[in-house]
Order: C-alpha cells, then sequence, then structure tokens
C-alpha cells in the first residue's frame, strides 16, 4: 500500500489541518502509478502519488 510506502500515515494537508485520513474516496491506477485522493470531514481533499518503481 502506498501508506506503507513512505512509513508514515497519510494526513490532511490543509492548512490548520493534520487529521489522519483513513480510506482513500478515489483511486485511480495508470502503467506510471497509483493516484489516490482522499476526503477530510474539513473539506479539504489530498492527492497521493506512487510510481510503479517505488511500489
Amino acid at each position: 500500500m502506498i501508506e506503507e510506502l513512505g512509513g508514515e500515515p497519510i494526513t490532511c494537508e490543509a492548512a490548520g489541518c493534520d487529521r489522519a485520513l483513513d480510506e482513500p474516496a478515489l483511486v485511480y491506477r495508470t502503467p506510471a502509478g497509483e493516484r489516490r485522493a482522499y476526503e477530510c470531514p474539513c473539506g479539504a481533499v489530498t492527492v497521493t502519488v506512487a510510481s510503479e518503481s517505488t511500489r
């Protein structure tokens, strides 16, 4: 999983918000890698990207 790659949990990137984000709302895979979008209760969306070479 992407969370395991970085060794740190995914947290909201909005200013003043550091909530932990559990399950992605959207996962998109391409030959270049995987993108995950996480929705936070504060209204922000945080996107993570992992290339195939890092998975």
